[in-house]
């Protein structure tokens, strides 16, 4: 089973049939007009309400020549760029973009924007408004997915605060590591082989230059993401590239784990050696600068092995020693060799649902539609093996050894509808990336919107949505979630008791106070002991299911000799 980050939630965001929001030319409002270093630009009036300024370039285009070299800074624009309607997205396979692409393929190399949201405030106004940024860093495996899915609007309207959403380049085109790429006299960051994470770290550079003009605080700036975007802020709080760039963190669902470099150019079966000689040999290459004379498409399609490829096995964050550091991410945070800030960490219950959701060994499909789960009480077994290995990872690892301020939470919600009787709450549960509509609430779900927003309290919903922007909304703006706007609980930080956040609706028990006690090794112990398994044979299925699951697997495969089931 491969890891496959918000897949599921993330066909739904792209099976909207109409999708105007992201393709409709806004109007400008004179209101909007910025004169930054940058340059100047002019922006619209959001839904929302929110002034918001689209696609803005902080990077010249990485194209060509600057194809796998480090984000290149640019110089000052001419004339008033018209920011009113989203760019394109980095390239990436096309399974998510409902036939946008062409030939597997949708996107293109032109693509390292952000886009601004930021409560309406006058040019003046702006200057002296000194508000927190937040900067979202989107999921989709580091594969897939772009900024303009995310519309900030609704945080900077309810939380006074300016809003970044940035795209960065994915796959083999953000992560490539080969040192005859580069020649002798390219830098220490060309050489990396990081240049997605380098794209972020430019992104934070070009809001230290240029957000006051929106009204935000160059000196209180939030980063968060969820899913890959969660890795990346790992990524961030580890490299030294981005010290003083940001002052919060929060990860969702993000596992703190790098890549070696030795596995990204050669263990990986499509390790960067392997796939630099395929490509070369495909298109009668001699040295491997030379890649950077191919489309890009045919650098996403050698990862492909068939046309409606969604992830590719890609490494990322590679710890090159520059860029990111060579010892593993968790033994960094435990060194306390990191960017020290205020930071959240957290997760869903149910993660590993809504991989299982889409494995034929657990749900069936009635119809091609109509899912059933096949064995319920394994279901759930193993279910909870997953999601208990992913909340260890993503938040109890890392928030038992960093030395920084650390508030944990665990996303419960589960009150989904059940149309056409189908069993979603069971199937999905409280599922990966299943957070992200109640902290972007214009988020369209397409077909999902219904689904989510169907179960027996709406209220409720809609209570814990604000409750979550409100308690991320205090942390920007304090480092503590728990100042500011009213919250209906106390977030205690994470000590020598394992507090976190349970995050739910009152018919489920609402938000309240729980802790996370378990480590894999407890985890080890209890899959060994565990009577549910009818054979060793079965416990070893799973082991291996969640050994291969994700690069961060590596938590739990040392330990498959204590199960007798092999390293």
């Amino acid at each position: 089973m491969r890891y496959f980050p918000g897949l599921f939630l993330a066909v739904f965001l792209s099976a909207c049939g109409d999708d105007d929001s992201a393709t409709q030319q806004l109007t400008a409002a004179q209101e909007t007009v910025r004169d930054v270093p940058a340059g100047e630009l002019i922006g619209s009036v959001g839904p929302r309400g929110a002034h918001q300024w689209l696609a803005v370039p902080f990077a010249e285009p990485p194209v060509g020549e600057l194809r796998w070299r480090a984000p290149q800074a640019m110089s000052r624009w001419t004339g008033t760029l018209q920011a009113l309607e989203h760019g394109s997205a980095c390239v990436q396979p096309d399974a998510l973009s409902m036939g946008k692409g062409i030939d597997g393929i949708y996107g293109d190399e032109d693509c390292l924007t952000l886009s601004i949201y930021s409560p309406p405030k006058s040019a003046s106004e702006a200057k002296d408004a000194k508000l927190p940024v937040m900067v979202w860093i989107h999921g989709g495996g580091n594969v897939v997915g772009e900024a303009s899915t995310y519309d900030g609007g609704d945080l900077a309207m309810t939380q006074d605060v300016v809003v970044v959403t940035v795209q960065y380049r994915l796959g083999p085109l953000g992560w490539f590591h080969h040192q005859e790429l580069n020649g002798a006299n390219a830098s220490l960051e060309d050489h990396s082989g990081n240049y997605g994470t380098l794209d972020t770290i430019a992104a934070l550079k070009w809001v230290q230059e240029n957000i006051a003009g929106f009204g935000g605080d160059a000196g209180n700036v939030t980063i968060f993401g969820e899913s890959a975007g969660g890795e990346n802020v790992f990524a961030l709080l580890v490299s030294p590239l981005a010290d003083g760039l940001f002052h919060r963190a929060i990860s969702q669902s993000g596992v703190a784990v790098t890549t070696s470099v030795d596995f990204a150019t050669e263990t990986e079966k499509k390790s960067s050696h392997v796939m630099a000689q395929e490509m070369m040999k495909a298109h009668g290459l001699a040295s491997v600068p030379e890649l950077r004379s191919i489309d890009a498409g045919d650098v996403i399609r050698a990862y492909m092995t068939s046309p409606d490829d969604l992830m590719l096995d890609t490494p990322t964050n590679i710890a090159d020693g520059h860029v990111l550091p060579e010892t593993p991410l968790l033994e960094v945070l435990e060194a306390g060799e990191f960017n020290k800030v205020p930071t959240i960490l957290g997760t869903t219950r149910d993660e590993f649902k809504l991989f299982m959701a889409q494995n034929p060994t657990y749900v069936d499909r009635y119809l091609g539609f109509w899912m059933y789960r096949k064995n319920p009480e394994r279901y759930e077994r193993d279910a909870y093996y997953g999601s208990t290995q992913w909340r260890i990872g993503g938040a109890a690892a890392p928030a038992r050894v960093m030395d920084s301020p650390v508030y944990v939470y665990r996303f419960d919600w589960d009150n989904i509808g059940k149309p056409l009787w189908m069993d979603l709450p069971g199937i999905f549960g409280a599922a990966h990336a299943f957070e992200l509509p109640f902290l972007f609430p214009s988020l369209d779900l397409g077909p999902l919107t219904s689904v989510m927003a169907g179960g027996d309290d709406e209220q409720g919903r809609q209570f814990l949505s604000q409750a979550m922007m409100n308690y991320w909304g205090n942390f920007a703006h304090h480092g503590d979630p728990n100042k500011g706007k009213p919250v209906p609980a106390s977030w205690q930080r994470w000590d020598s008791d394992q507090q976190l956040l349970v995050l739910d609706d009152d018919s489920s028990g609402g938000i309240r106070s729980g802790s996370e006690t378990a480590t894999i090794e407890s985890l080890i112990a209890q899959l060994a002991e565990d009577e549910r398994f009818e054979s060793d044979q079965g416990r070893c299925e799973l082991f291996e299911e969640l050994s291969n699951f994700s690069n961060w697997s590596f938590l739990i495969r040392e330990h498959g000799d204590s199960l007798g089931c092999g390293g």
